[in-house]
């Protein structure tokens, strides 16, 4: 198999938009327990049954989360893929802006329209949904999702499987802690503490 041939982990409505943002990868099968009838790939039924084999040699997660305990088991399922072998190369759309000065860490999806400014991270198996803005020398935490529109301004730090939601903007130099959630519409501010 080629280097570029990838796995696609979970396959519904979020997996659609990872699929589109695929570029040059070649998405030869996916894991999920319902057949998806609009992929035209493999379908492997569970993660046990993939996670024997390392074809294809690359995998994305297709899932995405929105609370805590999803975004914890979301990265779990991450680093047990890792750990089978596979490599996760970050997947950016080609709508999306990226600075060549940031950086995108392992399995990090940056989807249609995003914007990621120079100094940013983008940690690893993070998600920079539709739309959603990462400013310059922000960052975004391992396994956390900044969801569609949403704005993270200049020099905000967002923990591990944080939640960001949708049209959320936090205030630059703001600290988000591991699992913490933004509501969506929300603007924070230093004085709001913790969300």
């Amino acid at each position: 198999m080629s280097a570029n041939t990838i796995l696609l982990v979970g396959a519904g409505g979020h997996a659609k938009a990872i699929v589109e943002a695929l570029g040059d990868h070649a998405l030869t099968a996916y894991v999920d327990g319902v057949a998806a009838s609009w992929l035209a790939a493999r379908r492997i039924g569970d993660d046990e049954t993939a996670l024997k084999s390392v074809d294809p040699a690359n995998f994305v997660l297709g899932m995405g989360g929105v609370t805590r305990k999803m975004l914890e088991r979301r990265f779990l399922l991450f680093e047990r893929y890792l750990a089978s072998g596979r490599a996760a190369p970050p997947i950016r759309h080609p709508a999306a802006h990226v600075s060549p000065s940031a950086q995108i860490e392992e399995g990090a999806i940056i989807l249609a329209g995003a914007v990621v400014q120079p100094g940013a991270v983008i940690g690893p198996a993070a998600i920079v949904n539709t739309g959603a803005i990462v400013e310059h020398d922000s960052h975004l935490g391992a396994g956390s999702h900044l969801a569609p529109r949403a704005v993270l301004l200049g020099g905000v730090t967002v923990g591990r499987c944080a939640m960001i939601g949708a049209a959320a903007v936090v205030l630059p130099r703001c600290e988000i802690g591991d699992g913490d959630l933004v509501p969506a519409n929300h603007l924070y501010s230093m004085k709001d503490g913790s969300p």
